[in-house]
């Protein structure tokens, strides 16, 4: 207003006295006789002309100051939000986290992650992972509210964090989201699961409430009878030996600690030795042995098992120069590894050192139904190179024997849980005496596993079973100590007459 307003003096000067005094300066003509309406046109017009000349640009500023202010909040919206579930993202989760702290305030943090997620990209696609993804992002934003907010914070992991609720209204939040996620379609009769970790920032200790959720949600994976776990301190001490386990088990995969065993599988028909199963041994010390289901888990964890198998079977091979020719070994792996081209072409190369022995994987039954037609030529693959494929512990899962024969097995071991009362137990013995006769017909080769006494091999010699491994025979040995079981022509009595 006051640039309008020093225009307009200035404009009634410049008529009224101004422009003659200057006219007659520069010697230019003036007339004095200008109409009195000309004069106020002309002060009017431009005191106008100065007002469009400030409010126009003003305008204009104050258009792009607010496309500025407007564009600036989005990129901060964004730069908050998960671009695939929009939700909040790790860096919203961790501003709030960092808010409520600084004002002291309590809260719940509730971590939820999808199990097994890698197997649902694996098998259905990635587009079908984003789908669950987004699917579950918006359940958890019927669940948002003044005091709740949802965030995606790793690849399949979410976060809610609750300001004023209560421990136990989290965890029944918690467990309607896991009831409504496991509504979620993830494929052909395949639905969302999810595990959940819940701490409360009053109760979380020296931990930190994230790490305390974190700990709570590892425990939940752990365990699948336990989905949802709420953090409690003695989860750290836990998680602590754990992670002292895992180094140390690290630490003995490196120093060759984890050495193979051996345990003769015997034809009962001739009391030979046909072959040896290779076993994981830990040896922490003198006179300490370990056994596989302590570590071998947590080799699997860490990512070493395709090392350590690779490592066992060749240390095997270099103490069979003076075997016998036709035995075979028989070494444990996971789907995953027979689905391992280059750990499969590993394993045969190394087998070449041993040319009159032969190699037999051998791969548990709960692990069976998780082989796909990706296995099965994996499976004819490794036949075509001369490695057979056997099933493992049979009994102790879901797998039919039509499931086996398309896989090309044609080995399996009855699990020790059957073996070991089969000789005085009359549902064991049908149930043995059955799976017999129809591998029998099938010609599929049977090994007992767990003959620890005289009674259970001659049941097992006279129904006609194959092959057996257990106490009886041998405990597991040093692969170095093997070679004078062989000079051992017979570990049994004369074959009983099949009845």
């Amino acid at each position: 207003m006051l640039n309008i307003a020093t225009i307009f003096l200035l404009s009634t000067l410049w008529e009224w006295g101004l422009e003659e005094s200057i006219s007659t300066l520069f010697g230019l003509g003036y007339s004095a006789d200008f109409e009195y309406g000309e004069r106020m046109r002309f002060i009017l017009t431009s005191s106008a002309f100065a007002m469009l000349a400030m409010i126009i640009p003003g305008l204009l500023i104050a258009r792009l100051i607010r496309k500025m202010m407007t564009a600036e909040k989005e990129a901060l919206r964004l730069a908050d939000t998960d671009e695939l579930t929009g939700v909040g993202n790790r860096r919203a989760f961790s501003a709030r986290i960092a808010r409520l702290d600084a004002a002291g305030l309590p809260y719940v943090l509730t971590l939820l992650d999808i199990n097994d997620f890698k197997s649902i990209n694996d098998l259905h696609g990635h587009h079908q992972g984003d789908a669950a993804l987004v699917s579950l992002a918006r359940l958890l934003a019927e669940f948002v509210g003044p005091d709740t907010h949802a965030f995606r914070i790793g690849g399949d992991e979410f976060a809610m964090i609750s300001g004023k609720a209560q421990p136990e209204e989290a965890i029944a939040m918690a467990t309607s989201l896991r009831r409504r996620a496991g509504e979620i379609p993830t494929g052909p009769d395949m639905f969302l699961g999810v595990s959940v970790g819940i701490a409360c920032s009053t109760s979380s200790g020296r931990s930190g409430i994230v790490r305390a959720a974190d700990l709570a949600m590892y425990e939940a994976k752990r365990d699948k009878t336990q989905p949802l776990v709420h953090f409690s301190p003695d989860m750290e001490q836990r998680f602590l030996q754990r992670e002292k386990l895992e180094y140390e088990v690290a630490e003995a995969v490196k120093r060759h600690a984890i050495i193979p065993f051996l345990q003769p599988i015997v034809c009962l028909q001739t009391g030979r030795i046909t072959g040896f199963e290779i076993l994981a041994r830990w040896i922490p010390g003198p006179d300490k042995v370990i056994a596989p289901a302590v570590f071998i888990p947590v080799v699997e964890r860490l990512g070493l098992m395709d090392s350590l198998t690779l490592e066992l079977l060749q240390a095997v091979v270099l103490v069979t120069a003076d075997w016998p020719a036709g035995l075979h070994l028989s070494l444990n792996i996971t789907p995953e590894q027979l689905l391992n081209s280059v750990l499969t072409e590993c394993l045969a190369t190394i087998m070449q050192q041993a040319e009159r022995l032969k190699l037999e994987l051998e791969i548990t039954e709960q692990n069976v139904m998780t082989i796909s037609d990706e296995a099965r030529r994996a499976t004819r693959d490794l036949r075509d190179c001369g490695i057979s494929v056997a099933l493992d512990d049979f009994g102790t899962g879901y797998s039919n024997l039509s499931v086996l024969l398309g896989l090309g097995i044609t080995r399996l071991k009855i699990d020790r849980s059957f073996i070991a009362t089969v000789a005085h137990a009359s549902q064991q013995q049908k149930v043995v005496e059955t799976l017999l006769s129809l591998c029998q017909e099938l010609q599929i080769t049977v090994t007992a596993e767990g003959i620890e006494d005289a009674a259970t091999l001659e049941w097992l010699q006279k129904r006609g079973c194959d092959y057996g491994q257990g106490y009886l025979f041998s405990r597991p040995i040093p692969a170095e100590q093997a070679t004078a079981l062989l000079t051992s022509d017979y570990f049994v009595n004369e074959p009983v007459p099949a009845q």
